[in-house]
């Protein structure tokens, strides 16, 4: 094999190269990180799709008696492309998100089994209703293992559940992400309505029910993206700044474990200059032998991570209503960060200092 080849180094050098290429392979640890702190962003996603099917509206706080709201429904109910949905009062279960903090979920309280049944309808949500009656709750099987529900079983007012009364779950769905419906009595009224188009968009539904609050106002309820959006800007920006700084040790740590290595080589290079091998092509053996390594690491590496993540989300974290995406944005660019801030410094000082040596001095 050609001594100039990367992989001659690696292959004389086995031992000492898979240690720096485990080194190089902590840089995986910045992807987990970003996979961890997407996770609970990326449970939003279909709640999100839900709500930007309909148009979610309350009276206005200044309206006293509500009378706005009110003539507001009446009205709208009147058109043949709009089906108007009002809630019930406010329910929701608080769940524990893979991070172990304390996050919300999507929750909708029904004032009757036929507005749930036409919201499930609506969206495509394929649900039980053998068992579902006033005072039942309808939950995802993710969220149900989560909390360690089953079907059956009831669900009373406490520190972690803000409940008007107790529900009994009354069925399970396979949604995605985590959901809870609630059917509570018709008799309750908490002045929030959820608008759907009949044939028509839910911009359309939008257009029309903001040219008859001109008469009546209301409020429309802002984006739920734009809300988690909102609320999870502060975390990636928080991670990335973490990111750059471990970047940096892992960086320094990394720089100076290959500088023990290739202090020994001194002597290869300075002979490899003797014997007039230009520098243009020593510089691209040192970067091809790290580049190598480091390619080495992201494929084999990833191999082993992926394969430890799955099994993860198997054996661990899906049995208790938890998981972690493989993908996400976030993580792909903290890992590219990371190997960056690593190899390119790496190749830059051990070029500078390799091609310094001289035959002379030995």
């Amino acid at each position: 094999m050609n001594p100039l080849s990367p992989l001659y180094f690696i292959k004389e050098n086995k031992s000492r190269c898979i240690l720096l290429m485990f080194m190089i392979f902590l840089s995986f640890g910045a992807y987990l990180g970003g996979i961890y702190i997407y996770t609970p962003q990326e449970n939003w996603d279909y709640p999100c799709e839900l709500n930007e099917k309909m148009v979610c509206l309350h009276a206005q706080n200044n309206d006293k008696n509500y009378e706005n709201y009110y003539n507001f429904v009446e009205e709208i109910n009147k058109l043949d492309n709009i089906h108007v949905i009002e809630r019930g009062w406010y329910n929701e279960i608080e769940r524990k998100t893979v991070m172990g903090f304390t996050d919300g979920s999507y929750y909708i309280t029904f004032r009757t089994v036929d507005d749930f049944r036409y919201f499930c309808e609506y969206n495509d949500i394929d649900c039980d209703f053998t068992n579902i009656k006033p005072k039942t709750m309808v939950m995802n099987k993710r969220m149900a293992a989560l909390n360690g529900y089953e079907i059956g079983d009831v669900i009373s007012p406490d520190n972690t559940n803000t409940l008007s009364y107790d529900f009994t779950v009354a069925a399970l769905t396979d949604e995605p992400g985590y959901t809870q419906y609630f059917i509570a009595e018709e008799t309750e009224l908490n002045c929030n309505a959820m608008l759907f188009g009949e044939g028509i968009s839910a911009q359309e539904v939008r257009q029309q029910a903001e040219e008859l609050a001109k008469k009546y106002p209301v409020n429309f309820a802002k984006s739920l993206r734009e809300e988690t959006e909102e609320m999870y800007n502060i975390f990636n920006a928080i991670f990335m700044l973490v990111i750059v700084f471990l970047a940096l040790i892992l960086s320094v740590t990394v720089n100076a474990a290959f500088v023990g290595m290739y202090q020994r080589r001194e002597f290869e290079f300075a002979v490899y200059r003797a014997i007039g091998i230009p520098k243009s092509k020593l510089k691209r053996k040192i970067a091809g032998e790290i580049i190598t390594m480091d390619l080495i690491v992201l494929i084999l590496g990833g191999v082993i991570f992926f394969l430890g993540l799955y099994l993860f989300n198997e054996l661990v974290l899906k049995p208790n209503g938890l998981y972690l995406v493989y993908y996400a944005p976030l993580a792909i660019i903290a890992l590219i960060l990371c190997n960056i801030m690593t190899v390119i410094p790496l190749i830059i000082t051990r070029s500078r200092v390799l091609l310094k040596a001289n035959v002379c001095d030995y």
